[in-house]
């Protein structure tokens, strides 16, 4: 991990030397950024490359919510309902969902911030492929949709994406969203099975769907990170 001072901040970053034409650089925290880089590329024009992007790094980064604290945390929001979460030292790992009663229980034997978001991070991807299934399956028979494999990622930015094949991806984080805006990244992604780039009939066939795009997009790039627990 190499470090660097922009505008008065010290930032960590990492250099993964990829196959790509030209250098790229990607936020983590309000503190941190990777950069993506073709091989061999010599780190003084990488240096060089991040002291030109210093404004845009210092000022995009503070916008990057701090992570929150597992620990502390005395309920979540899923979908618009606010389950209590009880976080327990135990001797083993587990976590147990009570739907009808809206409680989470975080069994944890190692009483960490890391260990308990990896804890709970696990059992809360499987929810929440199981409510991504569930909506995708209604928004198809509604529209007529048609789509090949589903699955959940941990991303630090990005919601969702469709793969050439109808393959759809998304942030299994989407679930602490309000249900319209999570409705608007699946139909956002459902609309990219017929249009693969984000055009203006892309933008009119998707307000079709959901007539309240344009202020839910707004919302996801002002509010949504803001959500993320981990």
């Amino acid at each position: 991990m190499n470090q660097i001072e922009l505008n008065n901040i010290i930032f960590t970053y990492s250099i993964e030397a990829k196959k790509v034409r030209s250098i790229r650089l990607k936020l983590v925290s309000p503190t941190s950024f990777s950069i993506s880089c073709p091989k061999f590329t010599p780190e003084l024009i990488i240096k060089k490359f991040i002291i030109s992007n210093a404004d845009w790094i210092t000022k995009h980064s503070s916008k990057i919510p701090k992570p929150k604290n597992i620990l502390d945390l005395k309920s979540l929001t899923i979908l618009d309902r606010q389950y209590q979460l009880l976080c327990l030292k135990t001797q083993k790992d587990s976590v147990l969902i009570f739907e009808s009663e809206q409680k989470i229980y975080a069994n944890i034997s190692i009483f960490s911030e890391s260990h308990a978001k990896k804890i709970l991070e696990k059992k809360l991807r499987i929810m929440a492929l199981k409510l991504i299934k569930g909506e995708l399956r209604h928004l198809s028979n509604m529209f007529s949709f048609k789509y090949n494999r589903v699955t959940v990622r941990n991303q630090s930015s990005r919601y969702g994406s469709c793969s050439s094949r109808g393959n759809l991806n998304f942030n299994w984080q989407i679930i602490f969203f309000p249900t319209e805006k999570f409705r608007h990244i699946l139909l956002h992604e459902l609309t990219h099975l017929e249009i693969k780039n984000h055009s203006k009939t892309f933008w009119n066939q998707l307000s079709l769907y959901d007539p309240n795009c344009k202020q839910n997009n707004l919302w996801l790039k002002n509010e949504g990170t803001k959500h993320f627990i981990v």
